[in-house]
């Protein structure tokens, strides 16, 4: 119940995220009417919407639902932060061809959402390593092969990027 309770808030088939703990709790709780009503309207939800069909009495997320878990997984990625900047910056580069267009701005977002910072024109850098991150970033939209890895150790403006970032 708990894992379709966090499929729901992924999917968005649910009220803000300050009703979260609510709808978790009710969830959780016992077997009551109340409860069951919920369920059954948030899974006939999930299923008119696509993410989830039934057989054999039992339920499977289907393909779209599952792009949609894996969304909100690639939202919830973070870059690790060393306690010590090596000294490094770390960029990432892309050229998203016109027949992609439509993921350049999802990727921009999930960057941003990372940390990383707009250098140039489809360049953005960060002081840690990242890689590992944007690849599966990429992986999702499709387009690892437009996406290239640098790694520098002077940059021009430099000392702005440090103060940005807060490092020494």
């Amino acid at each position: 119940m708990v894992a379709l309770g966090v499929f729901l808030v992924g999917i968005g088939a649910v009220p803000p995220p300050w009703a979260i703990p609510r709808i978790i709790r009710e969830i959780t709780s016992g077997d009551t009417p109340k409860n069951r009503r919920y369920v059954r309207r948030r899974i006939y939800e999930m299923k008119r919407r696509g993410y989830v069909v039934t057989s054999k009495n039992a339920y499977e997320i289907t393909n779209r639902g599952r792009s949609i878990l894996e969304e909100e997984y690639l939202w919830g990625l973070q870059i690790p932060k060393p306690k010590d900047w090596s000294g490094a910056w770390y960029i990432v580069a892309f050229d998203i061809p016109a027949e992609k267009s439509r993921v350049r701005i999802p990727f921009i977002r999930h960057l941003q959402n990372l940390g990383l910072i707009f250098y140039q024109r489809s360049i953005w850098i960060y002081p840690h390593p990242m890689k590992d991150a944007v690849r599966k970033i990429a992986s999702f939209y499709n387009i690892s092969s437009h996406v290239s890895f640098i790694t520098a150790t002077n940059i021009d403006g430099a000392q702005t990027l440090k103060r940005r970032f807060k490092i020494t």
